[in-house]
This record gives structure tokens, C-alpha cells and sequence, in this order.
């Protein structure tokens, strides 16, 4: 589990079929200081979190793949949480 600011959204034509109606994010992860802590990451998002909101994600790809319904999916990263909006970074 990791704190990540969110910095986008991603449109796809062409995906895996588990992730048709699924929104995809970019997540920053960042440590608490708000500076970035590693890569980017694509998530899944069910909880309609907005760009610039602090975000807990999860690599636990076992649960995003029972999130979306499929066992195939290559699915990893999905948004766990979002924290209290006064924690959220506006860049």
C-alpha cells in the first residue's frame, strides 16, 4: 500500500477485455512529504477519485483482478482509498 497523488486520466482503444468500463488513472506515488517516490503507476479506479487528490494504492493484483471479475486480467495496481481532501496536493 502506498500514498500516490493522482495526475491523470488514460483513454484506451485498444485493451484487455477485463478492463472495458473500468477507469484508468495515473497515480504518482509520493512519501510524505509529497515528493515522488517511484514510477507512475496505471491503477483502476471504482471510487472516482479527481486529478490532484492523495490516493492509497494497492499492487496487490490478486484483489484488482477480483475487482474487475476476471482471474486472466493483468490488472495489479488499483486505488484503495482516497485521503482527506486537506491532504491533497494541488501542484
Amino acid at each position: 500500500m502506498k500514498l500516490a497523488q493522482i495526475k491523470g486520466y488514460i483513454t484506451s482503444t485498444a485493451k484487455h477485455p477485463s478492463l472495458h468500463g473500468w477507469r484508468l488513472l495515473i497515480a504518482q506515488p509520493i512519501d510524505q512529504d509529497g515528493t515522488a517516490d517511484g514510477d507512475p503507476q496505471v491503477v483502476l479506479d471504482h471510487l472516482g477519485a479527481a486529478i490532484h487528490q492523495c490516493v492509497l494504492i494497492t499492487s496487490d493484483g490478486s484483489e484488482a483482478r477480483k475487482l474487475v471479475g476476471d482471474e486472466l486480467s493483468p490488472a495489479r495496481w488499483s486505488v484503495l482509498g482516497i485521503v482527506d481532501p486537506e491532504r491533497s496536493l494541488a501542484t
